[in-house]
């Protein structure tokens, strides 16, 4: 059993703390947060240990592993004090709010030797596991294209949070990214205001250039739609279009759907936000759990996540000025 504790119990950090509670492998240790009423409530309910300060998470030889689920301008110092103390970490997305901080990460990471994760669950999506096997396969042909569109409830987001709404957005850049498997040479964004009660963009489209030619178009918006549940503000959409076919997601309906000259298939799975989505976050942790036990790569590797952080601060630049940013 791998001992893991919490750091942050915000809305995610309650969530992983639900999914980690119910997971095999592991058993949760402690949760810690600034707000002790935060960690005190969650603890006394799933009767989990509470830690008295971030000094106790550090010392405490039970836990093999951190969660860092804290606001991500502290994710830098969290993360790194937990690997200078011996614990693997977890880092939720975004890994940080500024590039040095996520070049820290990853040099104390390759320092010590051990494992981190960025927390990228999107991956572990079945639709987007089966886009990956379609595009590494060679079933679409060469990528030239994508197309992804996400919402999130306006009351679930803070528009203090350092990237606004790019941080939301990460997930599907992230996508992009991983699917594209190369670079972007340049980021176009375009963004508006939509509600009156913070001044910044509540709604972006982002514009990926990559090096042969091939382009990839983000659209991400807080949506006031707090009547809904989650699955139905999200709407969240993917289209992959190759030279031999396309990928269709789209976690609002319900399926996937891949598309060939002499196929169309659909796949089944759950909808964003709905009881069984849980399925993702459960399969990053695990994931995570078998890294730490067996040496296996690390699926969502900070390499990666500081690729996606230099998209995004192109984005959030490029958003300012209105030009087009080299990444």
């Amino acid at each position: 059993m791998i001992g893991i504790s919490i750091c942050g119990i915000g809305k995610i950090g309650e969530v992983h703390v639900r999914n980690l509670a119910g997971l095999r492998g592991c058993r949760l240790t402690g949760l810690y947060d600034q707000d002790p009423s935060r960690a005190c409530s969650l603890g006394s309910e799933l009767s989990i240990p509470v830690y008295r300060s971030f000094k106790e998470v550090l010392a405490d030889e039970a836990a093999t592993a951190v969660v860092v689920a804290t606001p991500s301008d502290s994710h830098a110092s969290v993360a790194c004090a937990a690997m200078q103390a011996g614990k693997h970490v977890f880092v939720e997305k975004p890994l940080a709010s500024s590039l040095e901080d996520c070049e820290q990460i990853l040099s104390v990471a390759r320092s010590t030797g051990l494992i981190a994760q960025a927390g990228f669950c999107e991956r572990f999506n079945p639709n987007h596991l089966e886009a990956k096997r379609a595009v590494k396969e060679g079933r679409l042909g060469e990528v030239r294209a994508i197309h992804t569109s996400r919402f999130a409830p306006y009351g679930m987001s803070d528009p203090a949070w350092p990237l606004g709404v790019l941080d939301t957005s990460v997930h599907n850049l992230d996508l992009i990214l991983w699917l594209a498997n190369q670079r972007p040479v340049s980021v176009l964004a375009w963004g508006t205001r939509v509600y009156p009660e913070s001044d910044i963009c509540h709604s972006a489209t982002i514009l990926l250039r990559f090096e042969n030619g091939a382009m990839a178009v983000e659209h991400i918006a807080w949506l006031q739609d707090d009547g809904h549940p989650l699955n139905q503000c999200a709407r969240s959409r993917m289209t992959v279009q190759g030279s031999k076919g396309a990928f269709f997601i789209d976690l609002h309906v319900r399926p996937s759907a891949y598309v060939t000259g002499g196929e169309y298939r659909q796949i089944d799975t759950v909808i964003l936000g709905g009881p069984g989505y849980a399925g993702c976050l459960r399969a990053q942790f695990d994931s995570f759990l078998e890294s730490i036990e067996t040496g296996a790569p690390v699926l969502s590797p900070l390499e990666d996540a500081i690729l996606t952080e230099r998209v995004v601060i192109a984005a959030k630049e490029s958003l300012a000025s209105g030009k087009e940013v080299a990444v």
